[in-house]
């Protein structure tokens, strides 16, 4: 998991996108934990420690999540300073859900799946780049 959060090295596709699904799994099953286990039984309401932790992990997800997108975006030669922009589009959809702009989250919905569709799928550079070794050879971290 320390993996999730380092911006060095290059991770090809699979690694990616099996990362991210570890991400999400784990920040899902502590969300889960923290809403049931520590919400007072018979209530719906959260005490505001669990608020907190639960913030807290959202915000860990998307840390690994966006690191782990700088080493993708390395691994096809990319600046990894590409990856706050996809985090300003995520905003941006999100204030048009909010506001119940139904076309505006519709069109920004599409490009942010396609965005996340080339990233996942664009081959990464067979030799070694300025941001290290191919993943999986002999000279590559792991």
């Amino acid at each position: 998991m320390l993996r999730a959060f380092s911006l060095h090295g290059r991770l090809g596709r699979l690694r990616y996108f099996l990362s991210n699904m570890a991400v999400i799994a784990f920040a899902a099953a502590a969300i889960f934990a923290l809403t049931r286990l520590l919400t007072p039984v018979g209530t719906r309401q959260t005490i505001p420690m669990v608020e907190a932790l639960v913030a807290l992990t959202y915000v860990l997800a998307i840390i690994a999540s966006l690191c782990l997108m700088v080493t993708r975006l390395h691994d096809f030669d990319q600046s990894g300073w590409w990856s706050p922009s996809v985090l300003l589009l995520h905003l941006v959809y999100g204030y048009y859900e909010a506001v119940g702009s139904l076309i505006g989250a519709i069109l920004t919905g599409i490009f942010l799946l396609a965005l996340h569709l080339a990233i996942i799928l664009t081959p990464g550079s067979k030799t070694a780049n300025r941001f290290g070794e191919v993943p999986g050879s002999a000279g590559a971290p792991v």
